[in-house]
Formats: C-alpha cells, structure tokens, sequence
C-alpha cells in the first residue's frame, strides 16, 4: 500500500459510531453521535451534535477521518463491572 498516491484512505479514527455517545476532538471539543443513519440496511451517515445545540451530518468515511476519541467515562466503568 502506498500512501502517497492516494489510492487507499488511512483511518485514524477505528471505533465505530454509537448513538448516545460523546466523543471529543483533538482540542477537547465534545461531539455526541444523535443518530446513524441507515441505507439498505449499513450505516451511510452519521449525525453529530456539538456541545453548542449545533448538528451536522457526516458520511461514514469522514467519521473515520475526524479523529475523535471516545469521552463518555461511564462506558469503561460499566465494561469494568461487567455490565
């Protein structure tokens, strides 16, 4: 794979979206996955809303671009207690 030409997206971005959940960016802005939305059965799109009330709709391969890391504490500690 050579990834100066062009040809192959690197994903630096490889947790899949989960409505409900919060994500913040590279600055520490937080971004919460609202909804995915479906075609034909797969996820195409993603809807995201900002701290602020702001929305915004992204395919999925910009999602894997947008280099966010999972926020929501709580997750790791349901996972911990094993529920």
């Amino acid at each position: 794979m050579n990834f100066l030409d062009g040809t192959q997206r690197v994903r630096m971005h490889v947790q899949p979206p989960v409505a409900g959940y919060w994500y913040s960016n590279v600055v520490g802005r937080l971004q919460q996955v609202r909804m995915i939305l479906h075609e034909d059965g797969r996820q195409r799109r993603v809807m995201l809303e900002n701290i602020n009330g702001k929305r915004r709709i992204v395919d999925l391969d910009d999602w894997y671009g947008l280099d966010l890391a999972l926020h929501s504490p709580g997750i790791d500690r349901r996972r911990r207690r094993g529920s």
